[in-house]
């Protein structure tokens, strides 16, 4: 038994990484108080490793969570704020793989001290600038929203050195831009129409501009000996500044007219003249939002686009890169004074080997002298591959658990009615496609050797299991060289044993979806209302069944938290009850004398309906009725009504369209005085949820037309 019980747990043995040393602080007697300190270590994408406070004396000693030699980040920072470390620009340093010294066969160290400065850098000397950022997915689907973190992928910061190439053309559309959020290429190099008035008052002072004219027009020789030392680069031009509040009257009409107007052939100004013809004629499908590196398309606006900084989304789609910034530089033979970067952002994400570049600003969206910055990314690319944020490291030993039915906690799921409740909601059932959430132990997912498991439902009371079958793939990423791949997890036939799903390998790899274990299709099991049992089981790579004598720790992850979660034997088994039907709609018009629904109009025409909404199993969440007028899209209610428990399950309520409905002097007949056609929509939702949202969604519309004559 023994012998059993040590092949089901399979972890590969752990070799021991510690850090240590000693950081000293420079002037300690300056500071008053006591600031306790610790010593962080991150792998490449972000995952803590390890940490450890630093003594009185500074001494630190981090016992780092490794299986092979990799590269690291040592960061320094106040104790007990890993997350906000990781973020943050607080000191660090760097460490390769091949830096790590093996002491023994099993043991590998590193040794760094340190001295942190007290004060920062003078404004002349370098300075260290730290970029940060959340980089998430936005996707619609059916009127919901959702929003998700692309995690693993490579950020790219580059500085940019460029001319004014688009601003004389932007300062000649000024006055019809301030409405476009995007400008076509075709239109910013056109001859603007009339309309644009020139901007008032003298022009810049020839000294501010040497720098720049000197770069477009090749006369270097004509700068002062003082400028042309240092060269100053073109600062981004106070847009508002150009023309007083006075000049800028053009409206959103003006404007639009001014654009759609007729326009003289296509003549192309500034660099795009230079071009050959067939390249600009591309030019007329093209935005200023392009993924197309602008300095690609227009090499000679940049003099400089210099890498300065890369890094990698964690699996939360953060990322945080730092880099020394010289003020004092030189660029195309010439010293320049550059006090804070101009700096562009490129995400890239690769999976299969295929590159993708998800998001590069663009030209006009350079953001300008950079000292510390947080940057959100909200994507809304269709080719972009996000996770769900659950982000862990796997528990210890061989437990298992169920977590979420979508973004649902088991813990909110009555095991005795196996409906969900969390106030205010109740008597919330389940359908539709469940996306299902678990955790294996460490010692169930080192990937050696492998581990699988299986997913199967039966009806409450029964012992016939159907096991889920449903295709379920992830993306992984290798920890040693951040690649991504996609990669299925099931299911497979394992030794003859059907439908088992592999357990993922988080030794070697990040996920993309880390608990996601399967998608379980509730229709299939119940097309009405039922209760069932969900049940989760762990095998080894020979396909044979591990039990909780074999080492396996089944938990029951419905208890509610911080309890400790108990042992459940041999399985894990979830309750829920599902509900597949949909609500019943019939929208009743008794003054209809056709099927083309005319109403002859009278004085005394009243326009009733009979509103008639139910749900088989009373597990009604919301109806609504309500109405269009002609081609008029404003939305008119005339009756609704929500439950948070689904109750009553069934409506049938006479609603008044007339002149009193849904308030005296309202409705569908006031203010009529001609025929008018009118459209109305009667909807409803079942009480129950896909574990992220409410589901079965029914309308039913009809036309009527108030006949009435002048």
């Amino acid at each position: 038994m023994a012998n059993e019980k040590s092949q089901t747990t399979g972890s590969r043995k752990i070799r021991s990484f510690l850090i240590d040393g000693q950081i000293s602080r420079e002037q300690p007697e300056c500071q008053p108080g006591e600031l306790k300190l610790a010593a962080y270590v991150f792998d490449k994408a972000g995952s803590l490793l390890g940490s450890a406070d630093l003594n009185e004396k500074g001494v630190y000693r981090v016992a780092v969570k490794l299986s092979q030699p990799a590269d690291v980040d040592l960061m320094i920072g106040p104790s007990g704020m890993a997350k906000e470390i990781r973020r943050s620009s607080a000191f660090r340093r760097s460490f390769a793989a091949a830096e790590w010294k093996a002491e023994g066969t099993q043991q590998y160290r590193l040794q760094y001290n340190a001295i942190l400065p007290l004060e920062l850098w003078l404004p002349w000397w370098p300075i260290r600038i730290c970029i940060s950022g959340h980089i998430r997915k936005v996707s619609s689907s059916d009127g919901v929203t959702t929003v998700c973190p692309v995690p693993f992928v490579k950020v790219e910061i580059f500085d940019v050195d460029r001319e004014n190439c688009f601003w004389p053309p932007l300062r000649k559309w000024w006055e019809l831009l301030l409405d476009r959020p995007v400008i076509r290429i075709p239109d910013l190099l056109r001859e603007p129409p009339i309309l644009v008035k020139p901007f008032p008052g003298p022009d810049p002072s020839p000294e501010l501009n040497l720098g720049a004219a000197s770069t477009l027009a090749g006369d270097i020789g004509a700068l002062r000996p003082r400028l042309a030392s240092l060269g100053p680069q073109p600062e981004p031009p106070d847009l508002p500044s150009l023309a007083p509040a006075s000049s800028l009257k053009a409206t959103p009409a003006l404007a639009e007219a001014a654009f759609s107007a007729s326009q003289p052939a296509f003549t192309r100004v500034g660099e795009a003249r230079l071009m050959d013809s067939s390249i600009a004629a591309r030019l007329e499908r093209l935005t200023l939002t392009s993924k197309i590196p602008p300095w690609q398309i227009f090499p000679f606006c940049f003099y400089s686009r210099a890498e300065v900084c890369e890094t990698t989304t964690d699996c939360d789609g953060f990322f945080n890169c730092c880099f020394r910034w010289w003020p004092f530089h030189i660029r195309n033979g010439r010293l320049r004074f550059d006090a804070r970067p101009d700096i562009i952002i490129k995400a890239t994400q690769v999976i299969d080997g295929v590159p993708t570049v998800i998001y590069l600003d663009p030209y006009t969206s350079t953001r300008w002298n950079v000292n510390n910055a947080h940057i959100d990314l909200y994507l809304d690319n269709e080719e972009v591959i996000c996770g769900n944020g659950n982000c862990y490291d796997p528990p210890e030993g061989s437990p298992v658990f169920f977590t979420r039915i979508g973004d649902d906690e088991v813990y909110k799921i009555n095991q005795i009615s196996g409906l969900y409740n969390e106030a205010p909601l109740s008597n919330v059932a389940y359908g539709g496609s469940l996306l299902v959430y678990g955790q294996f132990g460490d010692a169930l997912s080192t990937g050696i050797p492998v581990r699988y498991y299986r997913l199967s439902y039966a009806r409450e009371g029964s012992s016939e299991f159907s096991p889920i079958t449903t295709p379920l793939g992830d993306t992984r990423v290798s920890k040693a060289t951040l690649f991504s791949e996609s990669h299925s997890l099931g299911p497979k036939t394992v030794n003859g044993i059907p439908a088992l799903y592999e357990v993922r390998n988080f030794s070697d790899y990040y996920w993309y979806n880390p608990d996601w274990i399967g998608t379980w299709k509730s229709l299939l099991a119940e097309e009405d209302t039922g209760k069932f049992v969900l049940r989760l089981e762990v095998f080894d790579e020979n396909g044979a069944k591990l039990t909780s004598a074999l080492g396996v720790d089944y938990r029951d992850g419905t208890v509610v938290p911080p309890a400790v979660l108990p042992p459940m034997l041999d399985r894990c088994d979830l309750v829920i009850t599902l509900d597949n039907k949909a609500p019943n709609l019939e929208l009743v018009i008794p003054a209809v004398i056709n099927e083309c629904g005319v109403i002859p109009w009278t004085p005394a025409l009243s326009l009733t309906f009979q509103a008639q909404v139910s749900q088989e199993n009373n597990r009604l969440r919301s109806w609504g009725l309500y109405y269009t007028k002609g081609v008029n899209p404003t939305v008119h209610y005339l009756a609704s009504g929500a439950s948070n428990n689904g109750l009553p399950g069934s409506i049938n309520q006479p609603v008044s369209g007339g002149t009193a409905a849904p308030a005296p002097g309202t409705g569908m007949l006031a203010g009529l005085d001609s025929t008018c056609a009118f459209a109305l929509k009667l909807w409803a939702y079942s009480h129950v949820r896909d574990g992220r949202h409410f589901i079965y969604y029914r309308e039913q519309i009809k036309a009527i037309a108030i006949e009435k004559c002048p």
